[in-house]
């Protein structure tokens, strides 16, 4: 659906947020928080270790997935402050600040443009205390 690049564009507007990485070597699951992304692949901190992750199209050694909120968890509150911010552009990265999925823009024409990250599969709305109970 979405290329290795594309990846790296959508994960760099949602730094420090918490991920889920599940490593396709030996199944094993961590919750990290997303540090940072390079050309070639993310910086992800686990237990306060950071390592670096490729982002491939030839080799997938992970499954990289961004714990977000549904915009639909938005309260009165968040959307007040975002209607009073100074310019009408800073709306989205604030809520993306805040960990909520909001809908991509990749390039002109691009199929997943106005798709939420979720639904292009690089997100998940559970918690972490949901995912390590589950786990």
């Amino acid at each position: 659906m979405v290329n290795a690049s594309e990846k790296l564009l959508i994960f760099g507007r949602y730094i420090g947020q918490r991920v889920l990485v599940k490593s396709y070597l030996n199944n094993e699951v961590q919750i990290g928080t997303l540090k940072g992304v390079k050309q070639n692949g993310v910086l992800i901190n686990i237990n306060e270790v950071s390592r670096w992750i490729p982002v491939s199209d030839k080799l997938e050694l992970c499954d990289i997935k961004l714990l977000l909120k549904p915009l639909k968890n938005l309260t009165p509150e968040i959307i007040s402050t975002a209607n009073g911010l100074p310019v009408q552009a800073f709306i989205t990265p604030y809520y993306q600040q805040l960990g909520f999925d909001m809908p991509v823009y990749i390039a002109p024409g691009h199929p997943c443009n106005c798709n939420y990250v979720q639904e292009i599969g690089l997100a998940d709305y559970r918690s972490a205390r949901e995912l390590t109970t589950a786990n």
